[in-house]
């Protein structure tokens, strides 16, 4: 009997996949038998990704997520290319911080576009080739959208990514209730601190003296607010978008699945 966890033979677009929690959905997909469209705006490290994984199970596409051109190269690589699609990860992603006193609204526009309108896009496309698989191949379709815990909680300076976060929280929920019928699933995961380069172009943090504070003393003070006492690591949230793609979440559809090692339970 066929395991309701096996992905075997189905076909995946993962955007972001150049690092990160992108790459790790990449590659753990590929490990399970899927066939990887890997895409990434930085196409040197997403072709390092697929590099790592074995040969004729992923492709590297370079891709702009805010760009509907691109997003219909990439949707046209799949139809005429592959032929099915099965999984839409939407990783791609940017995390903006400043107090929100001093914070640009580009900051808000920015990852608006990126965080959200990208999201919009992807979804939007991947429904009729979703639509074809289930009716050519009797595919059970997921979509797989990444948020935050910043998207359901309050984070210090991070206002606009919250925004743009819980934005994709509702938007995850509003196509998940409108797409139920049709048998394409919708769902977002929420993770916590976790060790990627997501932050890595955030200024350097100050006590309130305008000091830098040192980098041991940052990662001690985030921990102390995560309950197992460690940062996720980015196959953590990958083995849940794995979960959510299979068939045993076939019941699950509009969750937002949080993943954070309780830092939101207290």
């Amino acid at each position: 009997m066929k395991s309701p966890f096996d992905l075997t033979g189905r076909v995946a677009i993962v955007t972001g996949a150049g690092s990160g929690i992108g790459r790790a959905t990449a590659t753990l997909f590929a490990e399970l038998g899927v066939r990887v469209v890997a895409t990434d705006i930085n196409l040197a490290t997403v072709k390092e990704t697929v590099a790592a994984i074995s040969k004729g199970t992923a492709v590297a596409l370079r891709h702009d997520v805010t760009s509907e051109d691109e997003w219909a190269e990439v949707f046209k690589h799949v139809s005429t290319q592959i032929g099915r699609l099965d999984i839409l990860v939407n990783n791609a992603g940017v995390m903006l911080s400043k107090p929100f006193e001093g914070a640009p609204i580009e900051h808000l526009r920015r990852q608006q576009k990126i965080n959200v309108e990208s999201v919009f896009m992807g979804m939007q496309g991947a429904i009729p080739l979703m639509k074809a698989s289930i009716k050519e191949h009797g595919a059970t379709p997921s979509i797989v959208n990444v948020s935050s815990i910043y998207g359901q909680v309050a984070g210090a300076q991070f206002a606009a990514y919250s925004a743009s976060k819980g934005a994709v929280k509702m938007l995850t929920k509003a196509v998940a209730h409108e797409l139920a019928s049709t048998g394409i699933r919708v769902n977002s995961i929420h993770p916590g601190p976790t060790a990627t380069n997501l932050g890595a172009s955030w200024d350097p943090p100050r006590d309130a003296q305008g000091d830098l504070i040192p980098p041991e003393v940052v990662v001690a003070n985030w921990l102390r607010l995560i309950p197992m006492g460690r940062f996720g690591a980015a196959g953590d949230i990958a083995s849940v978008v794995a979960f959510l793609a299979s068939d045993g979440a076939a019941y699950i559809t509009g969750a937002e699945i949080v993943i954070d090692g309780g830092y939101t339970a207290i």
